[in-house]
C-alpha cells in the first residue's frame, strides 16, 4: 500500500504572527502571571502583616463557584474568622479557593496544607488536598480572567493584584467517615504567616469509581492540536506518546468515547472570503489514509488503529465514534492520494452523487471488515454533527445498502428531528424548550442513549470561560433532571494558536477547549474542575435512585431545588449545596455495602 501522504490543508490567514509552539505559550504564561517576577527592592517589601486574604463568596464551601477579579476589590469578605470547612464523601472530590493580595509586591507566595487528622481514633489522610494557583489570561471581553490552574510551588503577586489559591480535596474510597482537621498556612517572603483551621467532614457514603458510574461523557478530543503545540510530526511515535496524558485525563473523568476523524477535515465552515476551511485553528486530519488509482479505492487504517489502542489503554471507552461520512455544514469533499501521480487531491463531491457514493461505499465496506477483524465492530459507531434529517436519510440509505451492520450504530449530535436514526443522540441545549420528555424517556426504555450538549450558547449555564464557574457544575444536574444519560461537548482541546495569550479562534472563549496545553500533558482549568464536581453530584443522585428509586422524595426535592439557568449568586450557591447535602444525608441512612 502506498505510504501516507502529508496533509496540505492550510489554515486561514491570521492578522498577527505569533509563535504557536508550546514553549512560547508557557513563556507567555510566565510573563502574564508573574510566576517568576523581578526581585522587589528591600525598601518596597511589604510589612510583616501585609497579607490580605479572603474567601471569594464568604463561604469556603461555595468559594469555587465564582472567579476572583485580578484587581483587588475595594471591599472583600475578610474578617478575623480563620475557620474553613468542607463536606464530602468517600471516593469524592471537592473544590474550594481563597484569594490573597497585598498593597505591595509579594514574593514567593506559597500555600501549604497539612494532612487530614481525624477527631478521635484513626489514621491521618496525607496528601488529600492539592494546591494550585489559577493564572490570569487575557479575557476576550477585555481585562484578564483566571482559568488555567498552575501546578507550581509558589508565585509572586504584583501589588494591588489578587492571586486565587485553588484547593482540590480528593478523599480515598476507604477513608474512615467522620470529622478531620488540617491547617492551611499562607506564607510570603518577609511576611508574617497566616494560618487557617480546616475542618473536613466525610460522610458515610462512598462514590463508585469513575469508570463504574452511569454517566455517558463524550468530549471530543483532537489529537492534531497536541502535535501542533509541541511541534511534533503528526502521527509519529512522539505524537502518540504526547497524547497519552490527555487521554488519561479524559479517562479519569469517565470519558466513554474514543472520537476519531476517518476523513480529512470533517468540520469545514464557510469563511468570509468564500472558502470552505476548518472551523478549528488546527484542522482535524484523517486518521485513515485514502488512496485511489482512478478505479479502485484503498485505505490505510494504521493511525486510526493506534489512536483507538491508545484510548483503550488509557481507559477511555468502550465506544468508538468515527466522523466524516457527512461533513459539517453541508459541504462535502473527499481527500485522497492519487496513486498514479502521488498527488494529494481534495475533491468536492455532491451528497448522494455518484462520486460520493463510490468513495464512501468502498470505505464503509473496508471499514466494516477492518473493525470486524480487530474485534471492535460492536463498539464502533458512525458519528454525525448537526446534520438535518434530510441529509441523514441519504447517509443512512447508503449505510443500509453497503454496510447495514452500522444502521443501529449511529451517533448524532443535533436535534430531536434525527431521533429515529440515532442509537446515541445528543440534544442541542439551545433547543431545550423544545425537548420532549416523552421522547427522552422512551429512548431510555428502548436502551438508547440520550445526552445533551452546549457550545458557545447559551452564555450560561456553560463551560465557556466567561461563564460563572457554577455553570459548569450544574450541567450534570440538568442531565439528572431530564432523565438524560450524560453530556457531550464538541471540543476538549481544539486550541487556538496560543490559548494563554489569545483565548479563542472562531467562537466564544473556552468553547473550543476545557484544558490547556502543558509541558507534560493537560493543564486543568477552573471550568474543568467544576464540571468534575458536578459529575460527583450526578453520581450521588444516581446512587440514591438505585437505592430508593427515581421517585425518592429527597431526590425529587433536590432536583427541583436546583435551577441550572438561575442567575449565579448566593441563592443559587446555597440551593445547590443544600440539595447535595440532602442527598448525601439520605444516602447515609442506607446500610453500607
Amino acid at each position: 500500500m502506498p505510504p501516507s501522504a502529508p496533509s496540505n490543508i492550510t489554515r486561514p490567514p491570521t492578522t498577527a504572527v505569533r509563535s504557536r509552539r508550546l514553549s512560547a505559550g508557557l513563556a507567555a504564561v510566565a510573563l502574564l502571571v508573574g510566576s517568576v517576577a523581578a526581585p522587589t527592592p528591600a525598601s518596597a517589601r511589604p510589612p510583616a502583616d501585609a497579607l490580605k486574604i479572603w474567601v471569594p463568596t464568604g463561604d469556603f464551601a461555595s468559594s469555587s463557584f465564582e472567579r476572583v477579579p485580578q484587581v483587588t476589590p475595594e471591599s472583600v469578605p475578610t474578617g478575623t474568622d480563620r475557620q474553613l470547612s468542607l463536606t464530602t464523601v468517600r471516593g469524592g472530590q471537592a473544590s474550594a479557593q481563597i484569594a490573597v493580595a497585598s498593597a505591595q509586591d509579594l514574593e514567593k507566595l506559597q500555600v501549604q496544607v497539612g494532612p487530614l487528622k481525624p477527631t478521635g481514633k484513626g489514621g491521618a489522610i496525607s496528601k488529600a488536598i492539592q494546591v494550585r494557583y489559577p493564572a490570569y489570561i487575557p479575557d476576550d471581553r477585555g481585562g484578564m480572567i483566571a482559568d488555567p490552574l498552575r501546578e507550581v510551588d509558589r508565585v509572586d503577586v504584583p501589588a494591588g493584584q489578587a492571586q486565587p489559591v485553588w484547593f482540590t480535596l480528593a478523599v480515598p474510597p476507604d477513608a474512615r467517615p467522620g470529622t478531620y482537621h488540617s491547617r492551611i498556612t499562607v506564607t510570603a517572603h518577609k511576611v508574617k504567616a497566616v494560618e487557617y483551621d480546616l475542618t473536613v467532614k466525610i460522610a458515610d457514603v462512598t462514590l463508585p469509581p469513575v469508570a463504574e458510574r452511569d454517566f455517558h461523557l463524550n468530549l471530543w478530543f483532537q489529537p492534531d492540536t497536541v502535535a501542533d503545540q509541541a511541534g511534533l510530526e503528526l502521527w509519529s511515535d512522539q505524537h502518540f506518546k504526547a497524547i497519552r496524558p490527555y487521554l488519561e485525563d479524559l479517562a479519569s473523568r469517565g470519558q466513554r468515547v474514543i472520537n476519531s476523524a476517518i476523513a480529512e477535515d470533517p468540520w469545514p465552515v464557510l469563511w468570509p472570503d468564500g472558502q470552505w476551511r476548518s472551523q478549528t485553528y488546527v484542522p482535524y486530519h484523517s486518521t485513515v489514509d485514502w488512496f485511489h488509482d482512478g478505479e479502485q479505492w484503498s485505505f490505510d487504517f494504521a493511525n486510526w488503529d493506534r489512536l483507538v489502542e491508545e484510548g483503550m489503554r488509557a481507559g477511555v471507552g468502550p465506544y468508538i465514534h468515527a466522523f466524516g461520512l457527512l461533513m459539517f455544514r453541508g459541504y462535502q469533499h473527499v481527500v485522497y492520494t492519487d496513486t498514479r501521480t502521488g498527488q494529494r487531491v481534495d475533491q468536492e463531491v455532491s451528497l448522494g452523487g455518484a462520486e460520493w457514493r463510490d468513495a464512501w461505499s468502498a470505505f464503509l465496506v473496508a471499514f466494516e471488515n477492518h473493525v470486524r477483524d480487530r474485534g471492535w465492530l460492536d463498539r464502533t459507531y458512525l458519528a454525525f454533527d448537526e446534520r438535518p434529517a434530510s441529509e441523514m436519510q441519504v447517509a443512512i440509505d447508503l449505510v443500509r445498502e453497503v454496510a447495514p451492520v452500522f444502521v443501529d450504530q449511529i451517533a448524532i449530535a443535533g436535534s430531536a428531528s434525527t431521533d429515529a436514526f440515532a442509537q446515541d443522540l445528543s440534544l442541542n441545549y439551545s433547543d431545550v424548550d423544545n425537548w420532549s420528555q416523552e421522547m427522552i424517556d422512551r429512548r431510555r426504555a428502548e436502551g438508547k442513549k440520550t445526552t445533551f450538549y452546549t457550545w458557545s450558547n447559551p452564555a450560561y449555564p456553560n463551560t465557556v470561560t466567561p461563564a460563572a464557574p457554577l455553570g459548569a457544575r450544574v450541567l450534570s444536574w440538568l442531565s439528572a433532571q431530564r432523565n438524560l444519560d450524560g453530556y457531550l461537548r464538541w471540543a476538549y482541546n481544539s486550541w487556538p494558536q496560543d490559548p494563554y495569550t489569545d483565548g479563542s479562534y472562531r467562537y466564544r472563549q473556552g468553547d473550543e477547549y476545557l484544558v490547556y496545553p502543558g509541558k507534560d500533558g493537560p493543564v486543568s482549568s477552573i471550568r474543568w474542575e467544576l464540571f468534575r464536581d458536578g459529575q460527583d453530584d450526578f453520581a450521588l443522585l444516581d446512587q440514591l435512585a438505585d437505592r430508593g428509586g427515581q421517585d425518592h422524595p429527597v431526590r425529587v426535592a433536590a432536583l427541583a431545588g436546583v435551577e441550572p439557568a438561575a442567575t449565579p449568586g448566593p441563592a443559587a450557591y446555597q440551593a445547590l449545596l443544600d440539595a447535595r447535602a440532602a442527598v448525601v444525608e439520605a444516602l447515609a441512612n442506607y446500610p453500607t455495602d
